[in-house]
């Protein structure tokens, strides 16, 4: 086992300031992320949080590997697991040592901490605020316990203080999920800066957006996602190729002129859009999407790159469906790189 990663994440809202505890409740906490071949319980960790040369918090806990209790909690995932550790100081230390110990051996991981501000608003797709609670998950794709986060105020405004580093995902909504909305998703979130996040609220999803480089003749990106629409799923059989197999559709029917696509901040143009099919080990397969547009070279292409992409289908069909979400990425030697 070996520690790759801890941060410190301070939970700062009042009670009052909770808009849907029965949705999601935030807490203060220390993260750990570590890699393994095997996990051996118990595993003990001693974690000291510095600030400007002072202690701000000195803990001892042990992990049993035997579920979840009010002190720690750990999710698995391959040969990555997460502890959250459950702290409550209002701090932000700049420096965290952990020390852990399991099957008789004992290491140390310490990491330098910084912090940043993601703050924007929440709105529909009217342009009406749309009161929520917007999460981060640092890694995997798992429970809440595990997630950073803060809820709007009632007009759609947020600000969350995050650890530095990369985050699998950024999701916002509220219990109206599955009823009348769906999640606004962003996918590979760099906190390296401030930076003002507006997010946009629809009946749909963009879905594991995924960004990759043509490097060929054709200088392009091709942007990829699977769309979903809460009130749509249908089951049939189709040939994908030469295969017949069977589709779950819980997508949209989307034209090119449907999608919008900014690249940080800049509407750019869709070159082309075509249906695919994401396919799982087990055999289900889901429709999904990807936008060809113009890779043009700007003077910020060597910054990170904020890529937003849009649809929304006004009437047209079987009623409106509409969804914003968003990734980022550096260029690297020519490619996009995380």
């Amino acid at each position: 086992m070996k520690v790759k990663d801890a941060w410190y994440f301070n939970y700062t809202q009042k009670e009052s300031e909770i808009l849907q505890p029965d949705m999601a409740v935030p807490e203060s906490h220390v993260g750990i992320y570590c890699e393994f071949e095997e996990l051996v319980f118990p595993i003990s960790f001693h974690i000291l949080g510095m600030c400007k040369g002072e202690v701000v918090f000195d803990k001892d806990i042990t992990a049993f590997g035997n579920g979840d209790d009010a002190d720690i909690s750990l999710r698995k995932s391959g040969y990555g697991a997460v502890f959250k550790i459950r702290e409550d100081k209002d701090c932000e230390p700049d420096m965290l040592r952990v020390i852990y110990e399991a099957g008789g051996k004992s290491e140390t991981f310490e990491t330098e901490c910084k912090y940043y501000t993601f703050s924007g608003q929440v709105s529909d797709f009217d342009g009406k605020p749309f009161p929520a609670v917007v999460m981060l998950y640092r890694y995997g794709f798992d429970a809440a316990p595990f997630i950073m986060g803060t809820w709007t105020d009632l007009n759609g405004r947020y600000s969350l203080r995050v650890p530095a580093g990369s985050y699998n995902a950024i999701y916002s909504d509220d219990n109206s999920y599955g009823i009348s909305s769906l999640e606004c998703w962003g996918w590979n979130i760099i906190a390296d800066r401030d930076e003002v996040i507006d997010l946009k609220i629809g009946n749909g999803e963009v879905y594991s957006l995924n960004v990759s480089v043509n490097n060929g003749g054709v200088q392009t990106l091709f942007l990829t996602f699977r769309p979903m629409v809460y009130f749509k799923k249908e089951e049939y059989d189709t040939v994908v190729g030469e295969e017949k197999v069977h589709i779950t559709d819980v997508a949209p029917e989307i034209a090119k002129e449907d999608v919008t696509v900014y690249v940080n901040g800049r509407k750019t143009d869709v070159i082309s859009l075509q249906k695919l099919y994401e396919a799982s080990p087990d055999g289900l397969h889901l429709p999904m999407y990807m936008v060809q547009i113009p890779r043009e070279m700007h003077p910020d292409c060597l910054d990170k790159q904020t890529v937003v992409l849009e649809y929304d289908t006004k009437d047209r069909g079987n009623g409106r469906a509409c969804s914003r979400g968003f990734t980022q990425f550096f260029y690297k030697d020519g490619f996009c790189t995380r």
